[in-house]
């Protein structure tokens, strides 16, 4: 009779992120132009093997990187104070904070500006803005002023991501005082009473 052991268990999700996180600081560190296989594989403490495993290619983790890492970053800000009232919420979206580290922030720069040459890249923050982000800040919008018209709830949270990027692009640009954080937050407050029932 055969007895089938148990393998060890996949390590694959454990690697995969730790492989994603290692990008992170590389790109931050080298921005996305430099950032090749070794230098991450390097940051992560692997073999460059084990990193074309995972992801196939340069372009295979570039992408990785876009949809997964990017992708939970930005869904963990529009979930930043998520138990308080939305314009506290808001108002924490231009605080000190909202981007975890200078690092975060800088890879985002990095990647906006790689969207203008590079395609995939375009068409992935493009989904990423119009079918996840915009969707749900339109959603929480909706549900803290359920009688505001569904035009003007769109409209308030497109205003509402535009302000924020130029508010943080204008941080990385050493524009920052608290005089900005509190002329960006009174911007977003009346873009919220827009909102307001008449």
């Amino acid at each position: 009779m055969t007895v089938n052991k148990v393998g060890r268990p996949s390590k694959a999700k454990e690697r995969i992120g730790q492989i994603l996180r290692a990008a992170h600081s590389v790109v931050a560190t080298d921005g996305f132009a430099d950032t090749t296989l070794s230098r991450v594989a390097a940051a992560a403490g692997v073999q460059r093997t084990l990193v074309l495993h995972y992801f196939g290619s340069r372009d295979g983790l570039m992408r990785a990187f876009v949809t997964e890492a990017v992708a939970a970053y930005g869904d963990a800000q529009l979930r930043l104070g998520a138990e308080g009232p939305i314009e506290d919420r808001v108002a924490r979206m231009f605080a000190p904070g909202a981007y975890g580290t200078r690092d975060d922030l800088v890879v985002w720069s990095e990647l906006v500006n790689l969207a203008a040459r590079d395609e995939v890249v375009r068409h992935s923050l493009r989904e990423l803005w119009t079918e996840r982000w915009l969707p749900e800040l339109e959603r929480q919008l909706a549900a803290a002023y359920p009688a505001a018209p569904a035009d003007r709830v769109a409209t308030s949270a497109y205003g509402l991501a535009c302000l924020f990027e130029a508010h943080w692009a204008f941080h990385l640009q050493g524009v920052v005082d608290s005089l900005r954080t509190e002329q960006a937050t009174r911007a977003a407050d009346a873009l919220l009473a827009t909102l307001e029932p008449e």
